[in-house]
């Protein structure tokens, strides 16, 4: 029998009261409608894997743009 390693680490984050009501709507839409419940890390995880996968980086805020607006000009740039 194989042992499932998890090689997460836990993380504190600073969130609005605004985004954690997201995430808990996230979370709590996903289980009305699929039958399972997102947690807010699980969340938070895959959008980081989403970034990653955008290859966004601090180049992209060199020029003077912050995280946020980086982020959507790649979203957008990938749109196209």
């Amino acid at each position: 029998m194989k042992t499932k390693i998890n090689h997460s680490i836990t993380t504190v984050t600073f969130l609005t009261r605004d985004q954690i009501d997201y995430l808990d709507k996230l979370g709590k839409d996903s289980l009305f409608k699929y039958g399972r419940k997102l947690s807010r890390a699980k969340i938070l995880s895959e959008l980081v894997k989403v970034l990653m996968e955008l290859g966004i980086t601090t180049e992209e805020m060199m020029n003077g743009e912050g995280l946020y607006e980086a982020i959507l000009k790649v979203i957008k740039h990938e749109a196209e």
